[in-house]
């Protein structure tokens, strides 16, 4: 049996596995083994350009990157719908090219080419080839960006050993090519496609841009079966003796690495950190009134539960680290509320105040620190849509301290101003960052399918706040929520994505976004299980106190380094 994976229409972190752990500051236990599938890759000779610069390391390099986003997918968490797997897939063999110049095997179009491809795999144990394209995947299949023979397994380990797929350059150019190769080996697992969750790995079609990784129990038991090395030598160091995930913040290696979406990342970058969000989970439109803890490593998200004791819903939030304060507000239909929630439990923890807005109403929040790390400077940044629909809506600052009333600092000059319902404040740049899924309207200039805009604070001053788009980002969404954090120097995104489906109809899909605030260039998109965004703040790690940090021989941090 062969199974493909097509384009829907028309990226790096890796899970890391050590085999030493902290005995008594982290408190944690040597997890399962790692069930390693050892593969051994090919390039097509017709592949290799190096007046192009696509030598043989160019493209090896491009596998390797491509796999460890295929284990992130494997071993992270994405949310409820997904489960964190103790596999891992590698290469103990350098890639090597295979065919001769123009034999036609770089495109595969015909069962004669399948069949040439399976014969070149047979007898070598798991195999991946790397072609330029495919239209015949056991049948024509237009669009197919990877095709592997789906076993039938008896469920004992490394029974079949002579498997292979075939993953394409198209992949690799949509910045698919690591949920490819997961998926693809997903089959050799003996896994057929499914149609729910939105999120899960053996979709039959992968959304672009984004990665999906999500599985079931079921899933990564027989992923798990399929291994090629009995004894693999290292162990999932986020995962307790019994295979449970470890909570975030739990150190997971010697050499300062800390759990996070049941992955082990380095403590000075996005693992380090966590994210608050104000959502509903579920299908798309629920009321955002619940809380949810978001992995900044993987995407991962879990709910803390209704924000009592009011279960009212919250629109936005900001967390000030001057004053170790997360804020939120509560929208109403006469003024709106600000109020303080724990960030560890999700409870709303005071009543700030009412903001005397009538029936205006704010739909985001940004913290600005102001100059000094004194809390008397500390303001909150919002965008106020007015009752008129015609009204482009205002931005307006909020002091902690006396929140009944907010300063009007500029127009927003654009319209409408709900579409723009995440905000995040950069000190360092001073600017107000929104996301929006507006796009570019002049017809001169080239269409861009998404909004990151800024504003430049020093000139929104009791006049025009009108936002600029800053090109580089291509993701189109709805409901997005931002979040920086001064610890990683990055914003965070959720947010969600509706694709025209093929055939008829749409799908909406909730994505996780890390993007790199100085060039707006996405480092990273998850697709995740679904949930309808409101705010989303960058909050200290539970797990990570100072006494854990120094117990653990680390020295404690005053800033995280960027993400790399």
């Amino acid at each position: 049996m062969r199974a493909g994976w097509t384009r829907f229409m028309a990226a790096t972190l890796a899970c890391s596995f050590f085999g030493v752990v902290f005995g008594s500051a982290a408190a944690a236990q040597t997890g399962p083994e790692v069930d390693l599938h050892d593969l051994t890759w090919f390039v097509h000779v017709d592949l290799i350009d190096p007046g192009a610069g696509e030598d043989l390391v160019y493209w090896s390099n491009a596998i390797s990157e491509a796999v460890d986003q295929g284990n992130q997918l494997l071993q992270g968490s994405h949310g409820p719908a997904d489960n964190v797997c103790c596999a891992k897939l590698g290469s103990s063999v350098a890639v090597s090219t295979f065919g001769s110049p123009d034999d036609g095997l770089d495109v595969i179009d015909s069962l004669a080419d399948q069949q040439a491809i399976a014969a070149l795999g047979s007898g070598m144990g798991s195999s991946a080839f790397l072609v330029d394209s495919l239209t015949y995947c056991s049948g024509s299949s237009p669009g197919a960006i990877g095709c592997a023979l789906r076993p039938n397994c008896s469920a004992n380990a490394n029974d079949d050993p002579n498997l292979w797929m075939m993953v394409t350059v198209d992949a690799f150019e949509d910045e698919t090519l690591g949920a490819v190769i997961a998926h693809e080996r997903g089959h050799n697992s003996c896994l057929q496609h499914v149609s729910t969750p939105t999120c899960a790995l053996m979709q039959a079609s992968v959304f672009t841009p984004g990665l999906a990784g999500c599985i079931s129990l079921s899933e990564c038991t027989s992923i798990r079966n399929a291994r090629t090395e009995v004894s693999s030598g290292e162990f999932c160091t986020c995962h307790d003796g019994s295979g449970s995930t470890l909570a975030d913040g739990a150190l997971c290696d010697a050499n300062g690495g800390v759990c996070s979406g049941g992955c082990c990342g380095p403590i000075t970058g996005d693992a380090g950190v966590r994210l608050l969000a104000a959502g509903g989970p579920g299908e798309f439109g629920f009321p955002p009134e619940e809380a949810l803890t978001v992995s900044p490593y993987t995407g991962g998200w879990s709910s803390l539960g209704t924000f009592a004791p009011t279960n009212d819903d919250v629109r936005g939030l900001a967390y000030a680290w001057d004053s170790g304060t997360l804020y939120g507000i509560v929208p109403t239909t006469a003024d709106d509320a600000l109020v303080t929630i724990d960030p560890d439990t999700g409870q709303i923890v005071s009543w700030v105040g009412a903001i005397a807005n009538g029936t205006d109403e704010f739909i985001n929040l940004a913290y600005d620190p102001g100059p000094t790390a004194a809390t008397t400077d500390d303001r909150l940044l919002a965008v106020e849509s007015e009752a008129d629909p015609v009204n482009f809506g205002q931005v307006r600052s909020i002091d902690p301290a006396n929140p009944n009333t907010s300063t009007l600092l500029g127009q927003l000059g654009r319209s409408p101003s709900t579409a723009f319902s995440g905000a995040a404040f950069h000190p360092g740049l001073n600017k107000l960052f929104l996301a929006s899924p507006f796009g570019n309207t002049d017809p001169e200039d080239p269409p861009l399918l998404t909004g990151i805009w800024e504003i430049d604070m020093s000139a929104c001053q009791g006049g025009n706040c009108t936002p600029t788009q800053r090109i580089g980002q291509g993701l189109f969404w709805n409901n997005a929520s931002l979040a920086y954090s001064p610890d990683t120097e990055m914003l965070y995104a959720v947010g969600e994505v509706t694709y025209n489906v093929v055939g008829g109809g749409s799908t909406t899909v909730s994505f996780y976004n890390v993007i790199d605030p100085t060039t707006i260039s996405t480092v990273e998109t998850q697709h995740v299980d679904r949930f309808t965004p409101a705010g989303l703040a960058s909050v200290p790690e539970p797990g990570l106190g100072v006494g854990l940090l120094l117990g653990a021989g680390l020295l404690a941090r005053l800033r995280r380094s960027r993400r790399s």
